[in-house]
């Protein structure tokens, strides 16, 4: 999926160079060099408007030509050992899906511990054994109660964000639109949710999966993934008060 992504776009295509029997791009009418760098590089470009993260993936998906998939996102890219490990399961395939471990960087650090290494994720799959699920603005590949998965070695390599005002950018984008699929959704937030929660993201990351051994990044990630829960949790509050003192339209029984 793309949209205005002229400065990662080659350097994703080019990494999944020979490996398929096609490369599709569902654009979101980018304003940039994006669709001409990708068409240039022998992408088949698809255009549809955007309105959600796992809707667009959705559809993405289910126009693709093939029923084996990798689904990679702009700024995302394999490592040689992930496009190798990728080749051989293409050929020797028992299996209906695979999970890769995906790399994460910050600045000019990439970062090893905590909830942003390994990361695994299912990306390599037959889109028969799948369903894309998940909320706004994070996607999941469902693996179907009878499909096979298995791993791939090698990473899947992300440029999560250029540095820490980018992270808090994102922070800021993606607590409004995860806010807003839980408030659709029915979910409400309160005065626990909002301490608990961030809390708990906290310790998970920096504590018991090892994020303080990446050092300041490490330090940084924790705080800034707290906060993204915490502004998500607030946001459905507030969005949820908001609707409840709107005036009630009249009754229209009434005259």
């Amino acid at each position: 999926m793309t949209y205005n992504e002229e400065k990662n776009i080659g350097r994703c295509l080019e990494s999944v160079k020979g490996l398929g029997d096609e490369i599709l791009i569902l654009d979101s009418y980018s304003t940039d060099k994006t669709v001409e760098i990708a068409r240039a590089l022998g992408a088949r470009v698809e255009q549809c408007p955007f309105d959600s993260y796992v809707n667009q993936k959705s559809r993405l998906i289910q126009i693709a030509k093939y029923d084996w998939v990798l689904a990679i996102d702009a700024d995302e890219y394999l490592s040689p050992a992930l496009k190798s490990s990728i080749q051989k399961a293409r050929t020797t395939s028992g299996y209906d899906g695979y999970t890769s471990n995906r790399r994460n960087k910050i600045g000019n650090t990439w970062i090893n511990h905590g909830n942003w290494y390994p990361d695994r994720k299912i990306r390599f799959f037959d889109r028969r054994k799948i369903f894309i699920t998940g909320k706004d603005p994070h996607d999941v590949m469902q693996p179907m109660a009878n499909a096979k998965i298995g791993h791939l070695e090698g990473d899947l390599m992300h440029l999560a964000d250029e540095n820490i005002s980018s992270r808090y950018q994102t922070n800021e984008r993606h607590s409004t639109r995860a806010a807003e699929a839980l408030y659709t959704a029915g979910k409400k937030s309160n005065l626990l949710r909002m301490l608990i929660k961030p809390l708990a993201r906290f310790f998970t990351g920096y504590v018991l999966r090892l994020g303080f051994l990446d050092g300041y990044y490490g330090w940084i990630i924790s705080k800034s993934e707290m906060h993204y829960v915490w502004l998500r949790e607030v946001k459905l509050w507030e969005l949820w008060k908001t609707s409840s003192a709107a005036p009630k339209s009249p009754d229209a029984s009434t005259s």
